[in-house]
């Protein structure tokens, strides 16, 4: 039998002691079309022996014998061969002996009277078998298919079009800590974001949509609230008409992957540090000589306050920038990706680089007047246009020209298949173009190779290149160089256009106050003076504290003229931790703002301390009232 249809060759087994009866159903069963290997037995044992040696495909039986009955043959026959059909075939069963066979096991049964019912009755009795088989083969493919899910490390889950969730593997239970009884028939959000949907969701719906399939990374949260990253592939389904029935997630959490790829940036550009410190600290050194003369001209000049004091901040802001550029690309804390400004990134790195490569060194700008927006992570662009900054350098050990260059381009269908990596659509080309030695054929082919470098022993690790083509790669973009020997050579790096719309622009006035209780805790003298003053101008209510301990009787003697407390990342004797949970005690409602160098230890505080705000150092007037005000204006929401 198979999908439902008749073997060509039926091997029956005949319980009947009438021979004439034997050659009557064998007859039948030729005029009916059914190819019959039929074999005929009188006697309980008989019966038995072939039951044991043979494998039959059907079973007829008459229903009174005078040896042996039929009920006795068909409990013989569910006890050696259950799966066999048991057809009774006989002009003595009643109808309630009738009934009791059905009862019994048996697949039907035919009056003598009525012969022509014989061989539908048959046909229908292997048919069911045959369904019985294909539903039993179904069910054991889909055991193994569940078990081969539930195998798998990653988290796979389904959701009907509602977003309920439907499916819920082994991986996805071990990723998230929810079993599949928590989350069965609930919404995905709620239970992978609980409640709390990123705006990538958006792009993903509309994607699948469109193409039917959406991939890409967000972060999510754990049953305990942890929140990891996860690499996120989402299939539409479709039914057996074509139209959209659920969506297949397949989840995998590279939290960990992607903070040892972290470590291993970090690292190599400490190979890029080196050349950035010398050229800050000259600039610096020219940023802050304006500075400290200024001092002394504003003291015996004070008519020229304007003047001198202008020039004053527009140095130290220069300087901020550049102490704030050189510990972000040190650090590379920041890995969330954002909008990227790409023509003012190249002109800060020519500003670096122009202080710092040699001055037989001659860089050049072109760039397109509005280059189309981009989504990335700034750092590590930033250290791709480094990396490729600094071998062009090496590649001119005399000298030439380094050309930066921005353009907006379209990549066609024809030109993605020749590129590796490459999609169709609009990309933001960079290109770094020098003058130099230029790349040999053999040397090109292990260009992005780890550890290949084509410099002296102890001059390069070998990781500039094969570090910058994976960022450009995990930005969805790819990297082309062209260089022949002697012809210098031109690296280029396509990053998508983005869909997102820049911020709106700050406001034009900055906040006031109105009579807002700060307290500044900072151990800076010099940086309560000036907080201070500049909160106080802004008709701010202020309290100062130096320490943790200073903090804490501040708040508990002003309990209800403070509303929120400023204060610094590296508070001395008590730690921020500790000083934000001890103020948190005395005032549970307080607003609570992180100061500090670097986001990411405010981010840190925020998951033990549940902190409002956060403002970088240095801070400015327009960061530090902006903050503040929006800190209070979501409290009273």
């Amino acid at each position: 039998m198979i999908n439902g249809a008749v073997k060509s060759k039926i091997r029956v087994l005949h319980l009947e002691d009438n021979e004439h009866d034997q050659i009557f159903v064998h007859e039948m069963l030729r005029v009916g079309g059914l190819d019959c290997d039929l074999v005929a037995v009188k006697t309980s044992n008989d019966f038995e022996t072939e039951l044991r040696k043979n494998n039959f495909d059907l079973i007829i039986s008459d229903y009174s014998m005078p040896s042996f009955d039929g009920l006795s043959g068909l409990d013989m026959a569910r006890r050696l061969s259950p799966d066999i059909p048991f057809i009774f075939f006989s002009g003595t069963i009643g109808e309630e002996s009738a009934v009791e066979s059905l009862k019994k096991g048996a697949a039907d049964y035919v009056i003598k009277q009525r012969p022509h019912r014989l061989v539908p009755a048959i046909r229908q009795a292997l048919q069911n078998v045959a369904a019985k088989a294909l539903l039993k083969q179904t069910e054991q493919k889909n055991r193994e298919q569940a078990e081969l899910l539930d195998k798998a490390t990653d988290a796979i889950l389904v959701c009907d079009l509602n977003n309920h969730i439907i499916y819920w593997n082994r991986g996805a239970e071990q990723i998230y800590g929810w079993t599949t009884e928590d989350v069965m028939g609930k919404d995905i959000a709620q239970v992978l974001f609980h409640g709390k949907s990123p705006l990538q969701i958006e792009q993903m719906t509309k994607a699948v949509e469109e193409s039917g399939e959406w991939t890409g990374e967000w972060r999510e949260v754990t049953k305990a609230n942890k929140p990891i990253l996860i690499q996120c592939r989402i299939t539409l389904i479709r039914n057996e008409q074509g139209r959209p029935k659920s969506l297949l997630f397949i989840n995998a959490d590279i939290t960990e992957r992607r903070q040892l790829e972290e470590q291993f940036l970090r690292s190599q550009r400490l190979e890029s540090l080196g050349t950035l410190v010398s050229g800050i600290a000259h600039d610096l050194n020219n940023t802050l000589t304006p500075v400290l003369i200024g001092v002394d001209v504003l003291r015996k000049t004070p008519n020229e306050r304007d003047t001198v004091l202008n020039m004053m901040e527009k140095n130290a802001r220069r300087s901020a920038e550049m102490i704030k550029q050189m510990l972000t690309f040190a650090r590379g804390d920041d890995t969330s990706k954002t909008l990227i400004p790409i023509g003012p990134l190249v002109n800060e790195l020519s500003k670096t680089v122009l202080h710092t490569f040699p001055k037989k060194v001659k860089i050049e700008i072109k760039s397109e007047e509005a280059p189309w927006p981009v989504s990335g992570v700034p750092t590590q662009i930033y250290q791709v246009l480094m990396n490729l900054c600094v071998n062009a350098r090496d590649a001119m050990p005399r000298g030439g020209t380094l050309t930066l260059s921005v353009e907006n381009t379209e990549i066609n269908a024809a030109t993605a298949v020749a590129v590796p990596d490459a999609k169709p659509g609009n990309y933001v080309c960079v290109g770094v173009a020098d003058t130099g030695t230029g790349i040999t054929p053999d040397q090109m082919e292990k260009l992005f190779r780890p550890f290949f470098t084509t410099k002296a022993p102890g001059k390069g690790t070998g990781l500039g290149l094969s570090t910058s083509a994976g960022i450009i790669k995990n930005h969805g973009g790819f990297m082309t160089v062209a260089s022949k020997p002697g012809q210098g050579s031109l690296f280029k790096f396509y990053l998508p256009t983005s869909t997102e719309t820049q911020p709106a622009s700050p406001k034009a006035s900055l906040p006031k106050g109105n009579g807002v209780g700060v307290l500044v805790v900072d151990d800076e003298s010099i940086a309560l003076v000036v907080a201070r003053t500049a909160l106080e101008n802004y008709d701010y209510k202020v309290f100062t504290a130096a320490n943790g301990l200073e903090a804490i009787t501040s708040l508990s003697e002003n309990r209800d003229a403070i509303d929120l407390i400023m204060i610094d990342i590296a508070t001395p004797l008590m730690g921020g931790i500790a000083t934000i949970t001890a103020l948190r005690k005395i005032k549970p409602d307080i607003k609570i703002v992180i100061c500090g160098r670097t986001k990411k230890p405010a981010e840190e505080i925020q998951e033990r301390a549940k902190i409002n705000g956060f403002i970088p150092k240095p801070i400015t007037l327009e960061q530090l009232l902006t903050t503040v005000y929006e800190v209070m204006a979501r409290a009273a929401t």
